[in-house]
């Protein structure tokens, strides 16, 4: 519609400007003339878009491995998620097994380089699993948070959670310090009665807060 309007202007511009018969096909002559464009044009294919870059299943897997496992570093490097959901370290729990057997076995099979057609199905597979593991095991921790705990370590976890929080938000060094030197003590005992991994860099970094190496968590 665009592309007809200056034809149709054109057009009567010619016939009016020419008058009588002469002018009358003159317009006419330029209308086809403009119809022909517009008919042309719309036979025109439309311009192709350049494609999309294709990301090969290989990258493609190692871009949902590492989302897997970004979100569990954000619990295994968080002191306050030991002591909220300790449940995701509950090796005898199906759902929990089932992602730490995942986590292995996707590492062993990421090829080092671009690996062989079967290489690439066989770590995509993996990464798969490790996908369903990790939502299975992060939605049991969650939906179960210190319940699953006996009354006695409930407690702890839930004193040790507000220790915590408190030396976040402590007025003094003193006082921050005191509060963490509190919380890990908590996780300490968690720890010590196998309900959370001694080797969790959360621990580790609990401790380094606590003697003042790191800055408040």
């Amino acid at each position: 519609m665009a592309v007809a309007v200056p034809w149709v202007g054109l057009a009567a511009l010619v016939a009016w400007a020419l008058g009588g018969t002469v002018g009358f096909l003159a317009g006419v002559g330029v209308a086809l003339v403009g119809l022909i464009v517009i008919v042309a044009t719309m036979k025109q294919p439309p311009s192709e878009l350049p494609a999309e870059p294709q990301i090969s299943p290989l990258d493609q897997a190692r871009i949902q491995h590492r989302e897997v496992l970004d979100a569990y570093a954000a619990w295994e490097f968080d002191p306050e998620m030991l002591l909220r959901f300790p449940g995701l370290w509950d090796r005898s729990r199906p759902e929990v097994h089932r992602f730490f057997d995942a986590l292995a076995a996707t590492t062993r099979a990421e090829p080092e380089f671009e690996g062989t057609p079967a290489q690439v199905d066989a770590y995509v597979d993996s990464v798969h699993e490790l996908r369903m593991a990790w939502a299975g095991a992060e939605r049991y921790a969650r939906s179960t948070g210190t319940s699953n705990l006996s009354a006695t370590y409930r407690a702890e976890a839930e004193t040790g959670l507000k220790l915590y929080r408190h030396a976040r938000g402590a007025a003094t060094e003193d006082e921050r310090q005191t509060y963490y030197r509190r919380a890990l003590e908590t996780v300490r005992s968690l720890v010590q009665a196998g309900l959370l991994p001694a080797s969790l860099p959360a621990v580790a970094r609990l401790e380094r807060v606590q003697r003042g190496e790191l800055p408040s968590a």
